[in-house]
């Protein structure tokens, strides 16, 4: 049995390493046509995200908020909700876990640390509940109400660090005052950034196996084979829309908590460094599985660290990352569009044969 998950777990990671090696290709002919060498350019970008102990320290660090917001946008996804707010659950989750450690500092930090965890959860969670609810109740399609709110998210923070909790020794500037020490995630190697949140990432992809055994799960994969087929199982469609919702966005409100915990330690201008959109990219890559998605996030995460140093060694545009991400999205779409035309010509196919067999004679 074993073996058997095993190798439908390597058959499905195969279209994604073909996805990838397609846009590496095309991202090689296009450095090609710009005059530039490939095979130089890509070895650079690969020394920049592997070559010493704080390169691939600085991977894990940017791998760690994508394995978690593509995990709960995969959850989102699985059950036909198209959450792309991310990026405001994100900034919502920092908000209200700085809001907890900066208002409880009396509290023992052993006491803040996780009630500044779950705030970050309940922070997300809310931002895209609400999306979730004008789908239940008023069929607001969810992906111009998330999008929306990402906005919404974006000037509520700025109005936050430049008002209410503006550093008063910032000298004017837009930010929050440093968490205490206590608070912060402890650091796994001395003279690196990376933190304990890769550890809290695996520990949330570990657990999404679990998820999708237990009985939520089963719901919201019942949901991913249409509402229709929810509701006739008897699950209450419009609880669990925004139940997945809640699930979904909280996962990225926790992602915003490891990168300001683990990283800025404040709240500043752009904190979530676009990690909503990637977090898409990553799920879709990693086929909506936990493991694919960790695979996939430690991926891009090596592509825009590396980039970096593409960027300054070699001259090659970063630009040139953004257009490899994209070139993944086409080649992933493309292979999930060829399937479901090829599954619906194998159901005409049937039909037909069906329909054109001469009937039966009764006796």
């Amino acid at each position: 049995m074993l073996k058997i998950k095993i190798k439908n777990l390597l058959a499905g990671m195969v279209p994604s390493v073909i996805s990838i090696s397609l846009a590496i290709l095309v991202g090689a002919l296009l450095l090609l046509l710009t005059g530039q060498d490939p095979i130089e350019a890509f070895q650079t970008l690969f020394w920049g995200a592997f070559g010493s102990t704080n390169r691939i320290a600085e991977t894990l660090v940017k791998a760690a908020p994508l394995m978690i917001m593509a995990l709960g946008t995969s959850i989102a996804f699985k059950s036909q909700l198209w959450n792309i707010g991310g990026d405001g659950q994100f900034t919502l989750g920092a908000v209200f876990a700085m809001l907890v450690a900066l208002n409880l500092s009396f509290l023992h930090p052993a006491i803040l640390f996780p009630l500044s965890f779950l705030a970050a959860f309940l922070g997300g969670a809310l931002w895209g509940g609400l999306a979730g609810l004008f789908r239940a109740r008023f069929n607001a399609n969810e992906v111009i109400t998330t999008l929306m709110l990402n906005y919404v998210a974006v000037y509520l923070l700025g109005w936050l660090i430049r008002g209410p909790m503006i550093d008063p020794k910032g000298h004017g500037f837009p930010q929050t005052p440093l968490i205490e020490e206590g608070l912060r995630l402890p650091l796994l190697l001395s003279g690196t950034r990376l933190h304990f949140g890769i550890i809290i990432a695996l520990l949330i992809i570990l657990a999404g196996y679990i998820f999708w055994r237990s009985t939520v799960g089963f719901r919201i994969k019942l949901m991913g084979e249409g509402h229709h087929v929810a509701r006739y199982s008897g699950i209450e469609v419009p609880k669990t829309i925004i139940l997945i919702m809640c699930i979904s966005s909280g996962l990225a409100g926790l992602a915003g908590w490891t990168e300001v915990f683990g990283i800025h330690y404040r709240l500043m201008d752009d904190i979530n460094s676009g990690y909503g959109m990637l977090a898409i990219v990553v799920a879709l890559l990693g086929n909506l599985n936990p493991l694919g998605i960790g695979v996939s996030a430690f991926f891009f995460a090596a592509l825009s660290v590396g980039g970096s140093t593409m960027q300054r060694m070699v001259g090659v545009p970063f630009s040139l990352v953004s257009v490899l991400e994209g070139l993944v999205i086409i080649f992933v779409i493309s292979r999930v569009v060829y399937t479901q035309w090829r599954d619906r010509c194998a159901v005409r196919t049937f039909n037909a044969g069906v329909s054109h067999q001469p009937a039966g004679r009764d006796h």
